[in-house]
């Protein structure tokens, strides 16, 4: 390996251990008490190249952050829901394929998200996570009820926000007996039975 290949291991290699430093210290206490010199005592990293990479402990959080929306992002282009013969999405609780794609990627960062919807979380990552169902709880409702009234649909994406963001933070929490399948089912299970009275 050149060195140029070997150097960027070693950035990512740093960057790693950070990041999973950082998330330890987040289990114990709230990002406001966390210093940069504990963070790197803990995972055995020089100041000066901490402060090489970021700026400081707020700074590290937000590139944790952007690393998993740009991955959350992606994940929710990649998976949209085909549309039936009269425009509506398939979403049924047997497969519920776009569900299980978005439980699936939450499983896979299970840790990030309890903790960054933890008591000693980030709001603004709750926020980022409310605007991103907000915009495809509108999608749906375009292609469900195009007539609906805006300030209804508005309560309906109030409500079925908070519920998938409750669900979520008890599933990453307490809920490892349910599979990404259980979870993605009943969750489809749920929000069709909601939708439906709201649609007829």
């Amino acid at each position: 390996m050149n060195k140029s290949g070997a150097d960027n291991r070693s950035v990512r290699n740093t960057k790693r251990r950070l990041r999973e430093g950082l998330l330890r210290l987040l289990e114990e206490k709230p990002i406001n008490e966390i210093s940069v010199k504990e963070l790197t005592e803990l995972v055995d990293v020089n100041r000066g190249t901490f402060y090489f990479h970021y700026q400081d402990i707020y700074d590290l959080l937000r590139d944790m952050e952007q690393d998993f929306f740009d991955n959350f992002d992606r994940t929710l282009s990649e998976n949209t829901p085909a549309l039936d013969e009269d425009g509506f999405p398939v979403l049924d609780a047997e497969g519920a394929p776009y569900l299980h794609a978005i439980f699936s990627f939450v499983d896979a960062n299970r840790s990030f998200c309890r903790i960054m919807l933890s008591p000693h979380g980030d709001m603004k990552f709750v926020e980022l996570v409310k605007e991103r169902i907000d915009r495809q709880c509108r999608f749906f409702w375009q292609l469900l009820a195009p007539g609906a009234d805006e300030a209804q649909s508005g309560i309906y994406n109030a409500f079925l926000i908070n519920g998938l963001i409750g669900l979520i933070r008890e599933w990453v929490n307490d809920r490892r007996d349910m599979s990404v399948e259980s979870i993605s089912e009943l969750t489809a299970t749920l929000i069709l039975a909601s939708v439906g009275p709201c649609i007829s």
